[in-house]
């Protein structure tokens, strides 16, 4: 991903990738009171198959940097979900992927007072003619459907392919039930923000439709809105 983007942001979408090592975590309780929650030990698979997944590549601390959300299954068909750590993950071969490359911005890591963690930020690169996407970032509490809203609305963009990935406060999506669980990571994924994948502290995820004005961002949400209509 790393050379394909060519020091540019970008977004991958991963599908149907077999690994030869996975290495993952889960989002856990925060082991003090200076964080709202924390990340799970890793868990390590062997010739795990990443089902779908969806990376943001920025940069932290000058060095490019993927932040990976995602579904993938072990040998023996158990499904998992979380955070991949792709510094730890080899592909079994090379692989085609689906990649949307940043003209003008990019996602860089630095501190963030009010969580305490260490967070992307959409950041400026150079100044684009005539935008057709916007690079934002939602705030903890806010409806992530509402802040979506408000990041196509800051930049004037009709949006009709919406790609992220982040945390939420639970997950609560149509027809199932609920993870209640302070955090869960999650992805979008299809076009729109509507349908997600989900995992919260126990390890069993779900993916579905999300309930509208129910779902609020826990740590942060990264987002990647793109409008298609030319």
């Amino acid at each position: 991903m790393i050379d394909a983007a060519e020091g540019a942001g970008a977004w991958f979408d991963l599908a149907n990738i077999p690994t030869k090592i996975l290495t993952f975590v889960r989002p856990a309780p925060a082991p003090d009171d200076s964080h709202v929650a924390w990340y799970s030990d890793e868990t390590v698979l062997q010739r795990a198959i990443i089902r779908q997944a969806g990376a943001h590549l920025g940069r932290r601390n000058g060095e490019a940097f993927a932040h990976v959300h995602g579904l993938w299954t072990e040998e023996n068909g158990t499904h998992h979900a979380g955070h991949l750590l792709a510094e730890k993950a080899v592909l079994t071969t090379d692989h085609m992927v689906d990649a949307w490359m940043l003209d003008g911005a990019i996602l860089e890591s630095a501190p963030d007072e009010e969580t305490g963690f260490t967070l992307f930020r959409p950041s400026c690169t150079h100044q684009v003619g005539t935008p057709n996407a916007v690079l934002g970032t939602i705030r903890p509490n806010e409806l992530v459907y509402e802040g979506i809203a408000k990041c196509a609305a800051v930049a004037g963009l009709s949006a009709s392919t919406v790609k992220g990935l982040g945390s939420l406060v639970g997950a609560r999506l149509k027809g199932q039930s609920a993870l209640n669980d302070i955090a869960t990571e999650v992805l979008l994924v299809g076009p729109t923000a509507q349908h997600v994948t989900a995992v919260g502290f126990d390890g069993a995820p779900i993916s579905g439709e999300l309930v509208p004005l129910s779902n609020r961002v826990c740590v942060t949400f990264e987002v990647l809105l793109v409008s298609q209509s030319e």
